[in-house]
């Protein structure tokens, strides 16, 4: 990915992380929901947290990591951060926005400038955010690929979708795909042809995001109801 990063996506998660209770009574508010509904706010805080723990370690400015250490910034939610923790983690979750928003309209310049070079697919293909792939099948002699996605919690509705690549010249990915959830896409020009590249989520956690590459000549598309599940394996 050169726009949408592992490593931004990564950062925008904390920054969706990164929201405070307003007052003790929203707080208290809060927790008396969790008992009303049977669930445990402090594990479930507590796991979130350490989910997250790698990326903020990577990632948060020191000033603000130090501050968490003196007890000022309290990010497993077992108490009210200090105005100033949360006066300096706000502006540096304006800083992620502003970087990610940069990200956001660089891609898209980009793209306005080869859009009447890419396929007609483009539009369905830049509505897969959340779509999950079922399989992936590549040729024998690897010069078609076909991405057989379960589109009905993506933008395009209740339907699965068949991609078929043809004329590919490279294909890569980190992890196999079937099992995958599609995050974001990248469409460029290459060669004669095009590229797309798309970040996923492997489910394996974010510190192990999946990242497909393909390039090819052309690319069809197919929806069906999505009541015919395939159940054949991918090959990646």
């Amino acid at each position: 990915m050169k726009y949408f990063t592992a490593e931004q996506y990564r950062k925008m998660q904390i920054r969706g992380f990164l929201v405070f209770h307003e007052s003790e009574e929203d707080y208290a508010a809060d927790r008396q929901w969790y008992v009303e509904n049977d669930r445990d706010y402090e594990a479930e805080s507590l796991a979130f947290y350490s989910y997250l723990e790698p990326i903020i370690t990577r990632h948060m400015p020191q000033e603000l990591q130090e501050a968490i250490k003196r007890g000022e910034g309290d990010l497993k939610r077992m108490g009210m951060p200090s105005t100033e923790f949360r006066r300096k983690a706000e502006a540096w979750k304006q800083d992620l926005e502003r970087e990610w928003e940069e990200a956001r309209d660089a891609y898209w310049t980009r793209y306005r400038r080869v859009e009447s070079k890419l396929p007609e697919e483009r539009s369905i293909i830049h509505r897969l955010h959340d779509a999950r792939v079922i399989a992936a099948t590549v040729s024998e002699d690897e010069k078609s690929i076909e991405l057989l996605l379960d589109c009905s919690g993506s933008m395009l509705g209740h339907a699965h979708l068949f991609l078929r690549f043809e004329g590919v010249t490279h294909y890569e990915a980190l992890s196999p795909l079937p099992g995958n959830h599609w995050l974001y896409e990248e469409l460029d020009v290459s060669g004669g042809g095009f590229e797309l590249r798309a970040l996923l989520d492997s489910g394996s956690g974010l510190q192990h995001m999946n990242e497909l590459v393909i390039r090819a000549s052309r690319v069809t598309a197919v929806s069906e109801p999505a009541a015919h599940e395939s159940s054949s394996d991918g090959l990646d």
